[in-house]
Protein backbone atom coordinates (compact mmCIF):
# COMPACT_ATOMS: atom_id res chain seq x y z
CA UNK A 1 0.00 0.00 0.00
CA UNK A 2 3.00 2.25 1.37
CA UNK A 3 4.38 2.05 -2.68
CA UNK A 4 1.69 2.12 -4.61
CA UNK A 5 1.05 5.81 -2.45
CA UNK A 6 4.49 6.91 -3.26
CA UNK A 7 4.16 5.88 -7.13
CA UNK A 8 1.19 7.96 -7.57
CA UNK A 9 2.99 10.82 -5.36
CA UNK A 10 5.93 10.92 -7.98
CA UNK A 11 3.58 11.34 -10.74
CA UNK A 12 1.54 13.75 -9.16
CA UNK A 13 4.84 15.83 -8.02
CA UNK A 14 6.47 15.14 -11.47
CA UNK A 15 3.22 16.27 -13.50
CA UNK A 16 3.41 19.47 -11.57
CA UNK A 17 6.76 19.97 -12.50
CA UNK A 18 6.15 19.03 -16.02
CA UNK A 19 3.03 22.20 -15.78
CA UNK A 20 5.39 24.69 -13.87
CA UNK A 21 8.21 23.64 -17.04
CA UNK A 22 5.64 24.92 -19.51
CA UNK A 23 3.67 27.85 -17.82
CA UNK A 24 1.86 29.72 -20.43
CA UNK A 25 0.59 26.68 -21.97
CA UNK A 26 -0.57 25.44 -18.28
CA UNK A 27 -1.88 29.06 -17.29
CA UNK A 28 -4.10 29.57 -20.41
CA UNK A 29 -5.87 26.38 -20.07
CA UNK A 30 -6.39 27.02 -16.76
CA UNK A 31 -8.05 30.03 -17.43
CA UNK A 32 -9.96 28.58 -20.26
CA UNK A 33 -11.06 25.81 -18.04
CA UNK A 34 -12.09 28.65 -15.23
CA UNK A 35 -14.20 30.71 -18.35
CA UNK A 36 -16.14 27.76 -18.96
CA UNK A 37 -17.12 26.67 -15.59
CA UNK A 38 -17.49 29.92 -14.67
CA UNK A 39 -20.28 30.39 -17.08
CA UNK A 40 -22.43 27.70 -15.24
CA UNK A 41 -21.79 28.72 -11.99
CA UNK A 42 -22.92 32.74 -12.86
CA UNK A 43 -26.52 30.90 -14.58
CA UNK A 44 -26.65 28.57 -10.98
CA UNK A 45 -25.72 31.82 -8.79
CA UNK A 46 -28.38 34.38 -11.21
CA UNK A 47 -31.12 31.23 -10.99
CA UNK A 48 -30.76 31.01 -6.78
CA UNK A 49 -30.71 35.05 -6.32
CA UNK A 50 -34.04 35.07 -8.80
CA UNK A 51 -35.77 32.54 -6.49
CA UNK A 52 -34.44 34.77 -3.28
CA UNK A 53 -35.87 37.70 -4.99
CA UNK A 54 -39.03 36.36 -5.70
CA UNK A 55 -38.76 35.12 -1.95
CA UNK A 56 -39.17 38.69 -0.71
CA UNK A 57 -41.70 39.78 -3.37
CA UNK A 58 -43.97 37.29 -1.92
CA UNK A 59 -42.64 37.63 1.70
CA UNK A 60 -44.99 40.86 1.85
CA UNK A 61 -47.84 40.46 0.08
CA UNK A 62 -51.34 41.64 0.23
CA UNK A 63 -55.03 41.01 -0.43
CA UNK A 64 -57.69 42.92 -0.53
CA UNK A 65 -61.28 41.70 1.41
CA UNK A 66 -64.26 43.07 -0.16
CA UNK A 67 -66.80 43.79 2.43
CA UNK A 68 -70.74 43.81 1.59
CA UNK A 69 -72.02 47.02 0.28
CA UNK A 70 -75.29 47.20 2.71
CA UNK A 71 -72.45 46.60 5.83
CA UNK A 72 -73.13 48.83 8.77
CA UNK A 73 -70.00 50.86 9.94
CA UNK A 74 -69.93 49.27 13.07
CA UNK A 75 -69.95 45.51 11.53
CA UNK A 76 -67.35 46.61 9.43
CA UNK A 77 -65.18 47.63 12.23
CA UNK A 78 -66.26 44.57 14.06
CA UNK A 79 -64.79 42.39 11.41
CA UNK A 80 -61.68 44.67 10.73
CA UNK A 81 -61.17 44.10 15.07
CA UNK A 82 -61.62 40.37 14.33
CA UNK A 83 -59.14 40.21 11.21
CA UNK A 84 -56.72 42.48 13.10
CA UNK A 85 -56.42 40.03 15.80
CA UNK A 86 -56.36 36.93 13.53
CA UNK A 87 -53.27 35.04 14.72
CA UNK A 88 -51.76 35.02 11.08
CA UNK A 89 -52.11 38.61 9.91
CA UNK A 90 -49.63 41.23 10.50
CA UNK A 91 -51.20 44.48 9.09
CA UNK A 92 -54.50 44.97 8.72
CA UNK A 93 -55.98 48.33 7.30
CA UNK A 94 -60.11 49.58 6.91
CA UNK A 95 -61.21 51.33 3.76
CA UNK A 96 -64.06 53.06 3.73
CA UNK A 97 -66.56 53.59 1.13
CA UNK A 98 -64.78 57.33 0.78
CA UNK A 99 -61.76 56.56 1.12
CA UNK A 100 -61.83 53.65 -1.67
CA UNK A 101 -63.34 56.37 -4.15
CA UNK A 102 -61.09 58.76 -3.04
CA UNK A 103 -58.34 56.45 -3.94
CA UNK A 104 -60.16 55.48 -7.06
CA UNK A 105 -60.25 59.28 -8.25
CA UNK A 106 -56.51 59.49 -7.88
CA UNK A 107 -55.84 56.53 -10.05
CA UNK A 108 -58.82 57.29 -12.37
CA UNK A 109 -57.43 60.66 -12.85
CA UNK A 110 -53.78 59.08 -14.07
CA UNK A 111 -56.21 57.48 -16.74
CA UNK A 112 -57.41 60.26 -18.04
CA UNK A 113 -60.82 58.96 -17.14
CA UNK A 114 -64.19 61.23 -16.54
CA UNK A 115 -65.33 59.77 -13.57
CA UNK A 116 -67.28 62.53 -11.87
CA UNK A 117 -69.84 62.01 -14.91
CA UNK A 118 -69.48 58.72 -14.27
CA UNK A 119 -70.93 58.48 -10.68
CA UNK A 120 -73.46 61.31 -11.36
CA UNK A 121 -75.37 59.08 -14.00
CA UNK A 122 -74.94 55.89 -11.27
CA UNK A 123 -76.29 58.27 -8.31
CA UNK A 124 -74.15 56.71 -5.41
CA UNK A 125 -71.14 55.12 -4.48
CA UNK A 126 -70.69 51.72 -6.06
CA UNK A 127 -67.74 51.30 -4.45
CA UNK A 128 -68.14 49.03 -0.57
CA UNK A 129 -65.82 49.11 2.16
CA UNK A 130 -62.91 46.37 2.48
CA UNK A 131 -60.00 45.56 4.00
CA UNK A 132 -56.20 45.69 2.69
CA UNK A 133 -54.36 42.38 4.70
CA UNK A 134 -50.74 41.89 5.06
CA UNK A 135 -49.95 37.98 6.35
CA UNK A 136 -47.15 37.44 8.70
CA UNK A 137 -44.10 36.45 6.99
CA UNK A 138 -44.49 32.78 8.12
CA UNK A 139 -47.47 32.68 6.51
CA UNK A 140 -46.72 34.49 3.07
CA UNK A 141 -46.18 31.66 0.65
CA UNK A 142 -48.84 30.37 -2.00
CA UNK A 143 -50.21 27.57 0.22
CA UNK A 144 -50.87 29.48 3.47
CA UNK A 145 -52.19 32.47 1.70
CA UNK A 146 -54.87 30.23 -0.54
CA UNK A 147 -56.13 28.67 2.81
CA UNK A 148 -56.06 31.74 4.84
CA UNK A 149 -58.54 33.69 1.90
CA UNK A 150 -60.56 30.48 2.02
CA UNK A 151 -61.13 31.28 5.46
CA UNK A 152 -61.69 34.88 5.05
CA UNK A 153 -64.28 34.06 2.75
CA UNK A 154 -65.96 32.68 5.38
CA UNK A 155 -66.49 35.20 7.54
CA UNK A 156 -70.26 36.93 7.91
CA UNK A 157 -70.44 40.62 5.82
CA UNK A 158 -67.53 39.67 3.34
CA UNK A 159 -68.62 39.66 0.04
CA UNK A 160 -65.09 38.21 -1.66
CA UNK A 161 -61.05 38.17 -1.08
CA UNK A 162 -59.12 38.90 -3.92
CA UNK A 163 -55.87 37.67 -3.96
CA UNK A 164 -54.18 37.70 -7.18
CA UNK A 165 -51.04 35.18 -7.24
CA UNK A 166 -51.08 34.96 -10.80
CA UNK A 167 -48.00 37.06 -11.37
CA UNK A 168 -46.09 35.25 -9.15
CA UNK A 169 -46.92 31.98 -10.56
CA UNK A 170 -46.04 33.49 -14.27
CA UNK A 171 -42.52 34.79 -12.51
CA UNK A 172 -41.97 31.67 -11.29
CA UNK A 173 -42.96 29.92 -14.26
CA UNK A 174 -40.78 31.68 -15.88
CA UNK A 175 -37.72 31.11 -13.89
CA UNK A 176 -38.50 27.40 -13.87
CA UNK A 177 -37.77 27.73 -17.78
CA UNK A 178 -34.83 29.64 -17.53
CA UNK A 179 -33.84 27.12 -15.07
CA UNK A 180 -33.92 24.56 -17.92
CA UNK A 181 -32.40 26.24 -20.06
CA UNK A 182 -29.15 26.48 -17.83
CA UNK A 183 -29.22 22.95 -17.78
CA UNK A 184 -28.81 22.48 -21.14
CA UNK A 185 -26.75 25.46 -21.10
CA UNK A 186 -24.21 23.72 -18.81
CA UNK A 187 -24.15 20.53 -20.61
CA UNK A 188 -23.47 22.40 -23.91
CA UNK A 189 -20.46 23.93 -21.89
CA UNK A 190 -19.40 21.11 -19.86
CA UNK A 191 -19.17 19.22 -23.35
CA UNK A 192 -17.04 21.96 -24.65
CA UNK A 193 -14.75 21.64 -21.49
CA UNK A 194 -13.94 18.07 -21.99
CA UNK A 195 -12.70 18.72 -25.62
CA UNK A 196 -10.56 21.15 -24.75
CA UNK A 197 -9.48 18.98 -21.71
CA UNK A 198 -9.15 16.24 -24.19
CA UNK A 199 -7.46 18.33 -26.97
CA UNK A 200 -4.59 19.48 -24.65
CA UNK A 201 -4.23 16.20 -23.38
CA UNK A 202 -3.85 14.89 -27.07
CA UNK A 203 -1.21 17.51 -27.81
CA UNK A 204 0.55 15.93 -24.45
CA UNK A 205 0.50 12.45 -25.61
CA UNK A 206 1.87 13.38 -29.14
CA UNK A 207 4.80 15.53 -27.65
CA UNK A 208 5.37 12.20 -25.42
CA UNK A 209 5.03 9.81 -28.38
CA UNK A 210 8.62 8.76 -28.28
CA UNK A 211 8.37 8.36 -24.60
CA UNK A 212 5.32 6.21 -24.74
CA UNK A 213 6.96 3.99 -27.13
CA UNK A 214 9.99 3.20 -25.45
CA UNK A 215 7.86 2.49 -22.03
CA UNK A 216 5.88 0.02 -24.36
CA UNK A 217 9.02 -1.52 -25.56
CA UNK A 218 10.34 -2.26 -21.82
CA UNK A 219 6.86 -3.73 -21.06
CA UNK A 220 5.07 -0.61 -19.22
CA UNK A 221 1.65 -1.24 -19.50
CA UNK A 222 -1.45 1.01 -20.53
CA UNK A 223 -1.79 1.85 -17.18
CA UNK A 224 1.31 2.77 -16.19
CA UNK A 225 1.85 5.34 -19.20
CA UNK A 226 -2.05 6.42 -19.04
CA UNK A 227 -1.40 7.38 -15.27
CA UNK A 228 0.22 10.88 -15.64
CA UNK A 229 -2.19 12.10 -18.17
CA UNK A 230 -4.74 11.34 -15.79
CA UNK A 231 -2.90 13.39 -13.27
CA UNK A 232 -2.90 16.59 -16.13
CA UNK A 233 -6.49 16.39 -16.54
CA UNK A 234 -7.23 16.22 -13.05
CA UNK A 235 -4.97 18.91 -11.96
CA UNK A 236 -5.98 21.09 -14.94
CA UNK A 237 -9.54 21.02 -13.40
CA UNK A 238 -9.13 21.37 -10.15
CA UNK A 239 -6.83 24.45 -10.61
CA UNK A 240 -9.65 25.81 -13.07
CA UNK A 241 -12.09 24.98 -10.53
CA UNK A 242 -10.70 27.29 -8.14
CA UNK A 243 -9.68 30.16 -10.62
CA UNK A 244 -13.55 29.80 -11.52
CA UNK A 245 -14.44 30.43 -7.99
CA UNK A 246 -11.79 33.78 -7.67
CA UNK A 247 -14.11 34.91 -10.63
CA UNK A 248 -16.89 33.98 -9.42
CA UNK A 249 -16.14 36.09 -5.69
CA UNK A 250 -14.80 38.85 -8.45
CA UNK A 251 -18.38 39.15 -10.25
CA UNK A 252 -20.33 39.25 -7.16
CA UNK A 253 -18.30 42.15 -5.66
CA UNK A 254 -19.26 44.32 -8.79
CA UNK A 255 -22.58 42.96 -8.64
CA UNK A 256 -22.96 43.51 -4.64
CA UNK A 257 -23.69 47.34 -4.09
CA UNK A 258 -27.03 47.50 -6.88
CA UNK A 259 -28.30 44.66 -5.32
CA UNK A 260 -28.00 45.75 -1.81
CA UNK A 261 -29.91 49.06 -3.17
CA UNK A 262 -32.16 46.74 -4.29
CA UNK A 263 -32.75 44.69 -1.25
CA UNK A 264 -32.80 48.40 0.85
CA UNK A 265 -35.89 48.72 -0.59
CA UNK A 266 -37.57 45.49 0.58
CA UNK A 267 -36.05 46.06 4.07
CA UNK A 268 -34.22 42.79 2.92
CA UNK A 269 -30.33 41.50 4.01
CA UNK A 270 -29.04 41.15 0.35
CA UNK A 271 -30.49 39.54 -2.43
CA UNK A 272 -27.18 37.66 -4.18
CA UNK A 273 -26.64 34.50 -3.53
CA UNK A 274 -23.41 33.31 -1.68
CA UNK A 275 -22.24 29.77 -2.37
CA UNK A 276 -22.20 26.98 0.38
CA UNK A 277 -19.64 25.26 1.05
CA UNK A 278 -20.92 22.28 -0.49
CA UNK A 279 -21.53 24.07 -3.79
CA UNK A 280 -18.02 25.44 -3.32
CA UNK A 281 -17.33 21.66 -2.94
CA UNK A 282 -19.18 20.77 -5.99
CA UNK A 283 -17.66 22.87 -8.35
CA UNK A 284 -14.37 21.70 -7.83
CA UNK A 285 -15.44 18.06 -7.94
CA UNK A 286 -17.01 18.78 -11.21
CA UNK A 287 -13.53 20.49 -12.27
CA UNK A 288 -11.66 17.81 -11.16
CA UNK A 289 -14.13 14.97 -13.00
CA UNK A 290 -14.70 16.43 -15.93
CA UNK A 291 -10.45 16.93 -16.36
CA UNK A 292 -10.49 13.62 -15.20
CA UNK A 293 -12.71 12.03 -17.94
CA UNK A 294 -11.40 14.31 -20.90
CA UNK A 295 -8.08 12.96 -20.11
CA UNK A 296 -9.33 9.57 -19.80
CA UNK A 297 -10.95 9.67 -23.30
CA UNK A 298 -8.32 11.42 -24.84
CA UNK A 299 -5.96 8.47 -24.08
CA UNK A 300 -8.07 5.86 -25.01
CA UNK A 301 -8.35 7.45 -28.38
CA UNK A 302 -4.79 8.20 -29.08
CA UNK A 303 -2.70 5.88 -26.42
CA UNK A 304 -3.73 2.69 -28.80
CA UNK A 305 -3.04 4.43 -31.70
CA UNK A 306 1.24 4.08 -30.66
CA UNK A 307 2.89 1.46 -31.24
CA UNK A 308 6.50 0.74 -30.91
CA UNK A 309 8.29 0.38 -34.13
Amino acid sequence: MGSYLTRHLQVLFATLGDMARTPMASINTILIIAVTLLLPALLFVSIQTAKSLSGQWQGQPQFTVFLQKDISDGAAQLIFDEIQLHPKIELAELLSPDDALAEFRILAGRGGGNLDSELAFIGENPLPASIVVMPKSGFANAQHLQALEQELSQFDGIDSVRLDLAWTDRFNAMLNAFSRISVLLSALLFLALVLIVGNTIKLLIYNRRDEIEITKLVGGTNGFIRRPFLYYGSLFGLFGSVVSLVFLLIAASLVAKPFDQLAAAYQSSGFVHQPTLMEIGSLVLIGITLGWLSARWAVAQHLRKIKPS
